[in-house]
């Protein structure tokens, strides 16, 4: 979506030379600041998620935060190029396309997992035998014919916290055999919404019935999780992609394959 009149937009643009993009974070769907950025003389309150700006090249941004709600998300850091950076106020030379992220205190809430009953007996030996863990990540039962996919969001700020389970621009590849049922525990460990879609490339709508989180446009909050359930019924290659708008752009997606047949199978 491309800015009027030389203000910002809401994804970074690749065919600037030189821009700025701020990134900030949310927490129960409220942006947790604003930002105040000077370039050339002209000024912008940035106050959503991504912000991105066309910059001359060799102009200085000077970049001002102020905390929505400072009593219980203060703001701690800019992480930057430069490395981290604790002062409220900031100024870089832009030379090229330039991220920035503004950091706020945001507690991590883990969801209470209860368990559910089961209406099966208690499984067998043989079937207890038949599941295989491939790594911390993913493991699959051959009888059930199950795969079950541990995948958070924004792990270790990989790519700026693009990322699910630290890969991006498809650098993890799940392959599940057709047939197969897919289970999904999404987790969002970053800093803003996040969510998770089995889509084509640059797809917006789930390829297998229920193969996303609630609401991916909008994205699960900092800190919760979601589980989600489908059958991968058709052979092919797709993607697990964050839907919330620019995301899948700037490379949080991986490979999902669904093969004819064989085992599944992970490879990073």
């Amino acid at each position: 979506m491309a800015g009027c009149a030389g203000g910002p937009i809401s994804t970074p643009d690749g065919s600037v030379g030189c821009s700025l993009t701020v990134w900030i974070p949310s927490f129960a769907n409220q942006v947790l600041g604003t930002v105040r950025t000077q370039t050339g003389g002209a000024l912008h309150n940035f106050d959503r998620n991504v912000n991105t700006l066309p910059v001359a090249c060799g102009e200085t941004a000077k970049l001002a935060v102020t905390a929505s709600d400072p009593s219980a998300h203060p703001f701690t850091s800019w992480s930057t190029p430069r490395g981290p950076i604790s002062s409220s106020e900031v100024a870089f030379t832009v030379t090229g396309p330039l991220s920035i992220r503004a950091r706020f205190k945001v507690p991590v809430v883990r969801p209470t997992v209860t368990p559910t009953p089961s209406q099966r007996p208690t499984p067998s030996p043989s079937t207890t035998n038949s599941t295989v863990t491939l790594d911390q990540w993913a493991s699959y039962n051959t009888v059930t014919q199950t795969l079950t996919l541990k995948l958070e969001a924004g792990y270790h700020d990989v790519n700026l916290g693009l990322n699910f389970d630290g890969n991006d621009k498809g650098q993890m590849v799940v392959t599940v055999p057709v047939g197969w049922t897919v289970t999904v525990d999404f987790s969002n460990q970053g800093s803003i919404n996040h969510s998770a879609a089995v889509v084509t490339a640059g797809g917006t709508t789930p390829v297998f019935t229920g193969a996303s989180t609630p609401d991916p446009t909008v994205g699960t909050d900092p800190g919760q999780a979601a589980t989600f359930t489908f059958t991968a019924s058709q052979v092919g290659s797709y993607r697990i992609a964050c839907l919330i708008p620019g995301h899948e752009g700037l490379g949080m997606w991986d490979s999902f394959v669904v093969a004819p047949g064989g085992l599944p199978n992970v490879k990073l």
